[in-house]
């Protein structure tokens, strides 16, 4: 009796340290880099073919990435960065159809990894080409105070179920309104503010001119 009880023990330890060898592997991100480019920039896009995730079968499994920023570059958020501003993940898949919908939260990090803002749940979309898209809009929560320089960010990814589909492709894009851009550092100005003094006082100009034509025809007349 007390050696089979022995050996439930053994049993059950074996157990458990597979159970907490796993949870230990899938906690940890893949890393898959994103290079943005020489630096300094002010843009409002920038788009970068990913391969990571090439082969990856569509199985429900979820999947933990860091999209980080190479050569220690960052991306800064100024006070004129449209709220529109995102990270969007696109897989294409070899499938001809709808394949169903990735799902998750994500997150932008600081150059240590630590969380910038609570976990905000992904926009998706899916194309009837096999394509699967997850984007995060961090800047719609209004959480996050401006300037804001962050290293990358983090997406937990779930897939949808389609066994007999896999990755083919994928491509990381950050993008803003043409408006409201945001920048590539180091090297960039602290901060670049909406510019409604000049904008007033264009259309204040502009409104006297108009006027003072105006006057000048109904003087004529």
């Amino acid at each position: 009796m007390e050696l089979q009880k022995s050996r439930r023990n053994r049993g059950a330890a074996s157990a458990l340290i597979a159970i907490l060898s796993i949870c230990a592997v899938t906690a940890e991100a893949t890393t898959i880099d994103i290079a943005l480019g020489s630096a300094p920039n002010i843009t409002s896009q920038i788009a970068t073919s990913i391969a990571a995730l090439n082969g990856l079968h569509l199985r429900g499994q979820t999947l933990s990435l860091d999209f980080t920023f190479t050569n220690g570059e960052f991306l800064r958020l100024f006070s004129v960065t449209n709220t529109s501003f995102n990270g969007l993940l696109t897989l294409q898949t070899n499938h001809s159809g709808v394949v169903g919908f990735l799902s998750g939260t994500g997150y932008l990090f600081d150059q240590h990894g630590n969380p910038l803002q609570q976990p905000e749940e992904l926009g998706r979309a899916s194309g009837n080409d096999g394509s699967l898209f997850a984007g995060l809009n961090p800047l719609l929560g209004g959480d996050l105070e401006r300037p804001l320089d962050f290293f990358g960010i983090h997406f937990d990814l779930t897939l949808p179920v389609n066994r007999s589909v896999k990755i083919r492709s994928g491509k990381f894009t950050l993008s803003s309104d043409t408006s409201g851009p945001f920048g590539v550092g180091p090297g960039l100005p602290p901060d670049i503010v909406p510019d409604v003094g000049s904008t007033l006082l264009f259309l204040t100009i502009a409104l006297a001119g108009l006027i003072s034509v105006r006057a000048c025809v109904r003087a004529a007349a």
